[in-house]
């Protein structure tokens, strides 16, 4: 870019890192703060002993250290407010990579589970197609073995001598039905 052209659209633009980039050196932020920490720790000792070396020979003097001091102690709680802050978006985002790891999983189960069932649709036959003209030649092939079957049942029938008494009495249709009945009282009464 030109010199000119920098003059006028105001230099380079510097990009944000995206969200990944930016929570990766927590740790290190930490360290830096609780240096920091530290170093504000010993500000407020130094400023205290001032003050009170000097509260009789220099009121003015430990007037401005204790200003100091509470001004350090400020800045003091501040940086651990940061720190906990830190602390816990550092929680969180752990809290937040689980769920979307659970999430992942959950889609990657749902995905194989709808494939088991399309697949267990398919192969029951549920979507098999058939040859019309096979199925038609088979049903053709099964109507003449009934007919054939049916001629030789009757063929048979016409050479049987017909007997007087039938072996067993034939039941009444009132019988039949009670007996029926009878055998699901008992199904019904039996334990499971």
């Amino acid at each position: 870019m030109s010199f000119i052209g920098k003059l006028l659209s105001g230099g380079e633009k510097l990009t944000k890192p995206c969200w990944p980039e930016e929570t990766e050196p927590l740790p290190d932020r930490e360290e830096l703060l609780g240096k920091k920490r530290e170093f504000l720790k010993k500000k407020i000792d130094q400023e205290f002993l001032f003050a009170k070396t000097n509260s009789r020979k220099n009121r003015r003097g430990a007037l401005q250290a204790l200003k100091r001091k509470r001004w350090y102690e400020k800045h003091l709680k501040n940086i651990d407010c940061a720190v906990k802050a830190m602390r816990s978006a550092h929680e969180h985002m752990e809290i937040v990579n689980k769920l979307n790891d659970a999430m992942k999983e959950i889609t990657e189960e749902h995905d194989l589970t709808q494939d088991m069932t399309e697949t267990l649709l398919s192969s029951a036959g549920f979507e098999v197609e058939f040859d019309e003209e096979e199925l038609l030649t088979e049903l053709q092939r099964l109507e003449n073995s009934l007919d054939e079957s049916v001629f030789n049942k009757d063929a048979a029938e016409r050479r049987l001598p017909s007997s007087a008494s039938p072996s067993q009495p034939a039941m009444t249709e009132e019988e039949d039905i009670e007996g029926d009945l009878e055998r699901l009282r008992c199904w019904a009464s039996a334990p499971s």
